[in-house]
């Protein structure tokens, strides 16, 4: 509605002012002609008056082809003021007069008496006088026939062009309040179908603005998705992080309630440390679950490594004797290590365990580490059912599970973690792998890593 009043306003105020411009330019038209009428009519009648050769009569004929509106009547005097030649007057109308008078109403187009003037002008050669001539025109050349038709025509057409216009605006402003109204609508459900978890999809509008806000909407839906997705994933490592010291907890108690392992100081020093796992994932769990923390930040701390590989050891063997699967640790050398301690030890966690998943009874699994050139280098290698070749890259990925090991309880996110662990330590995970042959796992980072 606003679009259209402004329309017609602006096309009104348009046409007003290019009618008013075009009257007052006709106007002058209208006064310039009569000007150089009068000059001819002054010229011809000094020329005429000082020639002995031409005679009234054919001043008459002369003086006549002058009456033309806003001319309505021409006399001319002798020096002593007898009349020597009258054209035009009242009852004389020249052919374009009464085409102007039938175009239009016939009393609208007669003048009144009141509305002409005489101009007298002198007729002079060499400061003698020749005559005197008389031109009886109009009041004002505005109010001429010519004026008045054109005037009137002028008024008509620009009615005619403001109604035209303002029915286009109307007709248009309708359309376009139709198309921004399904618009508005069309984003108003996009929104509403974000706000309600639904699946969206971003449809053009031919609006470029209403196209900004969608464009908006949806980016604004996927920072959320994936900031869902990130929260998601953040709770479901907290799981899998914690779900392996509780396994080992619960397994060592089983153990030691069914008499197969004694409760030694030993056996309680592996229970008290996978305690101390589980506190101190419940400590990180407020900046795990907040999607928009720094839960990457890490805690460098100066330890040996065989005492760390030799609890990991201890704690997984219970498990590993239940199934009857070996679990060796095959080097003891005194190396020291200045990286996050908690972060390798939960990617060692999660290698070997998964080890333990897909290695049969009577296999085994092997630990092993050499310190080259300032870089440790540790292996872990089982006898287990093996990754296929084209599937060695995807196993690194959040959530993926392969097929032959969907009969396997897990959730994907095991050597995902694992990745995600040795990368932010600066090092680098790699595997080699057979079918039912086994997979060796190999982890290599700086023996020392400067905190930032």
């Amino acid at each position: 509605m606003i679009l259209i009043v402004v329309s017609v306003t602006a096309i009104s105020a348009n046409t007003i002012i290019l009618t008013f411009l075009t009257d007052r330019y006709f106007s002058d038209y209208l006064n310039e002609s009569y000007e150089l009428h009068v000059g001819q009519l002054t010229d011809y009648t000094t020329k005429a008056l000082s020639s002995e050769e031409i005679s009234y009569s054919q001043m008459a004929i002369e003086l006549e082809s002058h009456i033309n509106d806003p001319i309505i009547e021409i006399k001319l005097y002798d020096p002593s003021g007898q009349l020597i030649i009258d054209v035009g007057g009242e009852n004389y109308m020249t052919s374009s007069m009464m085409n102007n008078m039938m175009g239009g109403r016939m009393m609208d187009q007669v003048m009144d008496l009141s509305s002409q003037e005489t101009r007298q002008i002198e007729i002079s050669s060499d400061n003698q006088t020749l005559g005197i001539i008389n031109i009886t025109i109009h009041s004002l050349a505005e109010n001429s026939f010519i004026a008045r038709r054109f005037k009137s025509a002028l008024l008509i057409n620009s009615m005619f062009a403001i109604g035209i216009a303002i029915i286009a605006a109307v007709i248009i402003g309708m359309i376009i309040s139709r198309k921004m109204s399904k618009s508005l609508k069309e984003t108003e459900k996009l929104a509403s179908d974000i706000q309600l978890g639904k699946e969206v999809k971003l449809f053009p509008s031919g609006i470029k603005e209403v196209n900004g806000i969608r464009e908006s909407l949806m980016e604004l839906h996927a920072r959320l998705r994936m900031k869902q997705t990130t929260r998601k994933s953040l709770i479901d490592q907290l799981v899998h992080q914690t779900r392996t010291p509780l396994t080992i907890l619960q397994t060592h108690l089983e153990a030691i309630e069914d008499g197969i392992i004694e409760a030694n100081t030993n056996e309680l020093n592996v229970c008290q440390n996978q305690i101390k796992d589980i506190k101190s994932i419940i400590s990180n769990m407020s900046s795990m679950i907040d999607a928009g923390s720094d839960i990457d930040e890490l805690k460098i701390e100066r330890f040996e490594l065989y005492p760390l590989l030799r609890q990991i050891q201890q704690g997984l063997m219970a498990q590993f004797k239940k199934k009857q699967i070996q679990l060796e640790l095959l080097s003891d050398e005194k190396i020291w290590m200045k990286t996050d301690k908690y972060k390798l030890s939960q990617s060692i966690y999660n290698i070997v365990t998964n080890a333990y998943k897909y290695t049969g009874e009577g296999g085994i699994v092997r630990i092993s580490y050499i310190l080259s050139n300032g870089m440790l280098i540790i292996k872990i290698q089982d006898t287990g059912i093996g990754i296929a070749h084209h599937e060695a890259d995807k196993v690194f990925d959040a959530y993926y599970r392969s097929s032959i090991t969907s009969n396997i309880q897990g959730n994907g996110l095991g050597l995902y973690i694992v990745k995600e662990n040795i990368e932010s330590i600066k090092g680098k995970v790699m595997l080699q792998s057979q079918l039912d042959v086994g997979t060796t796992f190999s982890i290599e980072l700086p023996q020392e890593i400067l905190k930032k």
